[in-house]
């Protein structure tokens, strides 16, 4: 069956269809044909043995004395018991196998003489006191076979005239079937080279051909928009990274004109390796967004996890405040150990390491970052609380955009890259939770972070 596969789809269609259409109308043509026979045995059998009912009564009534001879188109014989021929108007052929026709069984036979000579037989036993008579019917079946096989000639000249017809037709209804998939293929292909946002025409009717449509544009949605993001992470990287980079030639520079001053030197080493650094945050950030975004759902995590990844960000957190002097209050007693989360336990670790960092940064000396981690209402509940200088209105919405800082935010030169909340987002998309940014009554910023407990 390979070379079927190199066929189109309207090909196999056609030829599926054909084969079936041959086996159904050959079945219905011998079927047809079985059903004829069947009739005209039965016709045959009951005309013959209608005209041996005259002999048949006069040997039961005794009056076999006088038979009368059988009409001119009569072919039929009557056998005494002792096996002599009382009557007959059988051609010789016949007469001459009287002892075997009077064996027959009874029902209608079949004599063939010669290759196209046959007789239909029935052989009529009559019981009487005096002995067993035969009756013995016949009649030359070679009209009646040329009608039969004109029949079956007919019946096979319709078979493939059928056949023909169904096979034509079906390649002609599966064209018109099909000619909405060309159209969608045609119009995929023109969307393929043209840099529109147009999608694929979805027809009126909600059939197989609609749905493939709708699937082929969320297909269609879903690549343009992850090659919108790869385009546009490729320019805020290309544009991003080119003030460092650029940054970094010049103080590398300077440390070459420096080379006869060691202060100088030390000096212009230190500030490139603070941009150094700088940028490599600023790639792996860059790099973890890329993976996030790329990645398939995650699995599921348990609470008990979730608490020690949480523990181990508040310990680098309390290491991190101690260079601003910012202490950090923290809590978990509320997660139950059993709770499963659909999210990455090193994930979930850099959303409240990137949250819990802009809280500290934004902080003064002496301030206090709370952060609390609950489960409530089917929710696993991040909350980030900071006393800072807070944020603009304006810049609320954009918060969690790619390389977005807040006017008020802190220097470049301490290392803040724009990705850090762009990162906690992408991770609460992927699990299917809630990010949200907002200004404290006493002054601040809030952070809250909702992730969906998996059931069971």
């Amino acid at each position: 069956m390979r070379w079927l596969r190199g066929q189109t789809i309207r090909g196999r269609i056609t030829l599926w269809a054909v084969l079936i259409a041959i086996l159904l109308v050959s079945a219905a043509a011998f079927a047809f044909r079985a059903g004829v026979d069947t009739i005209v045995a039965s016709s045959t059998h009951t005309l013959l043995t209608s005209s041996g009912a005259a002999y048949e009564s006069a040997i039961h009534d005794g009056t076999v004395g006088g038979f009368s001879r059988p009409g001119e188109d009569q072919l039929l014989a009557v056998v005494n018991p002792e096996d002599k021929i009382v009557v007959t108007s059988l051609p010789r052929s016949l007469e001459d196998r009287i002892k075997h026709l009077a064996g027959l069984e009874h029902g209608l036979n079949t004599v063939r003489i010669t290759a196209r000579l046959q007789y239909d037989v029935v052989n009529e036993v009559v019981a009487t006191p005096g002995g067993t008579w035969h009756i013995i019917e016949a009649r030359n079946s070679e009209s009646g076979q040329d009608v039969l096989n004109g029949l079956t000639l007919v019946l096979a000249i319709g078979a493939v005239l059928l056949v023909i017809g169904f096979g034509a037709t079906t390649w002609i209804v599966s064209g018109l079937a099909l000619r909405p998939v060309s159209r969608m293929r045609e119009q995929a292909s023109l969307l393929s080279h043209s840099a529109t946002a147009d999608t694929l025409p979805v027809g009126p009717v909600h059939d197989e051909l609609s749905a493939l449509a709708e699937t082929l544009n969320a297909f269609i949605t879903s690549v343009r928009s992850s090659a919108d993001r790869e385009r546009q992470m490729v320019a805020d990287a290309s544009h991003e990274l080119r003030t460092p980079v650029a940054v970094l030639r010049t103080q590398l520079q300077l440390a070459h004109l420096s080379s006869g001053d060691a202060t100088a030197l030390e000096k212009e080493i230190t500030a490139a390796e603070g941009t150094l650094h700088r940028l490599s945050n600023l790639t792996t950030n860059l790099l973890t967004l890329s993976r996030i975004e790329a990645e398939e759902p995650p699995p599921a995590t348990s609470g008990e996890t979730l608490v020690a990844e949480f523990l181990g960000s508040m310990d680098r957190a309390i290491v991190l405040g101690s260079m601003t002097a910012v202490s950090v209050d923290f809590s978990s007693a509320k997660v139950r150990p059993k709770i499963r989360v659909a999210i990455r336990p090193i994930d979930f670790a850099g959303l409240v390491d990137n949250l819990v960092a802009n809280a500290i940064a934004a902080s003064p000396r002496g301030a206090t970052v709370s952060v609390n981690l609950a489960a409530a209402d089917d929710q696993l509940v991040l909350t980030v609380l900071d006393s800072g200088h807070g944020m603009s209105e304006e810049f609320l919405p954009v918060a969690f955009d790619r390389f977005t800082r807040a006017a008020s935010s802190r220097p470049r030169p301490s290392g803040g890259s724009g990705l850090g909340l762009a990162i906690v987002r992408a991770i609460v998309v992927r699990s299917d939770g809630d990010a949200r940014l907002g200004p404290r009554a006493e002054g601040g910023t809030r952070a809250i972070v909702t992730l969906p407990l998996l059931a069971g």
